[in-house]
């Protein structure tokens, strides 16, 4: 579903589209889909789509920065996929729309993905509000446009590297800003980055904790990152506090493929 997704960016990347979303830096523009959002991608770091990743919710966030055009696609719980122009503006004339079904620009689900069945939508219901989702979505934009300096830490392996960018601490959240970069000569594809706290020494079972965070929210989470790109990138996390032998981890795992990265912070 995740190449499916990325192929349709490339292939709609540049083309005239009659559908055009006006956004900027300074103002969200809110998009509200038929069913729950399952991906979005947008193919030029200047524009963000902010949303709750497999959380049932229908809201998505988008900003822009000026620069070159580019565009948008989402695909949604039951496998349809919406497509957008994007272009940057000082001045919105709105701040929201309603996306209809009719826009879809086809489907690409299997049957499992156009449905999920009772338990699974059970599973991916939320507790947080759409409000909370705006709220994680201003943040993570402010606090990505703000770590543009130097890393606390990097991890590099195989012509691949792996940034903590910054650690923001904000209400009751811990904000991690990350950079992945890909300067091996095929695309990375992201099968998944997961974030643990890590207590004692591995060598030392009985002392030894290794925690999992699951996050809160995700922002600009790549799917893939192509040859010679660089994609930055937040987990939101519940807050949380490091021991005097404790340290953050963080493991990066390529999809279909050997390449795996550890980094550690304390």
């Amino acid at each position: 579903m995740y190449i499916s997704l990325y192929f349709l960016l490339l292939g709609h990347y540049g083309m005239s589209q009659k559908d055009t979303l006006y956004v900027n830096d300074t103002h969200n523009l809110m998009l509200v889909f038929p069913k729950p959002i399952q991906q979005a991608v947008t193919g030029h770091p200047n524009y963000s789509f902010g949303h709750e990743g497999n959380s049932g919710m229908r809201l998505g966030l988008i900003q822009g920065h000026p620069g070159p055009d580019s565009n948008l696609l989402v695909l949604t719980s039951e496998g349809q996929a919406y497509s957008f122009y994007l272009e940057y503006r000082e001045q919105l004339a709105t701040s929201h729309r309603f996306v209809q079904v009719g826009e879809s620009i086809g489907n690409i689900s299997t049957q499992a993905v156009m449905d999920p069945g009772p338990e699974a939508k059970k599973e991916t219901t939320s507790s947080f509000s759409k409000m909370d989702s705006i709220h994680f979505g201003k943040a993570c934009a402010c606090f990505l446009k703000k770590s543009n300096g130097s890393s606390l830490k990097s991890k590099r392996k195989d012509g691949v590297i792996l940034r903590l960018k910054a650690i923001r601490y904000f209400g009751k959240e811990v904000y991690l800003v990350m950079e992945l970069e890909n300067r091996s000569k095929i695309d990375f594809e992201v099968d998944f980055v997961e974030v643990f706290k890590e207590q004692g020494n591995p060598g030392r079972k009985s002392s030894y904790q290794k925690t999992k965070m699951d996050p809160l929210f995700l922002y600009q989470m790549p799917i893939v990152v192509p040859i010679g790109q660089k994609k930055r990138f937040v987990h939101v996390l519940p807050k949380f506090t490091l021991g005097d032998n404790e340290k953050v981890l963080v493991e990066l795992r390529e999809k279909g493929g050997g390449r795996r990265l550890v980094l550690f912070w304390h």
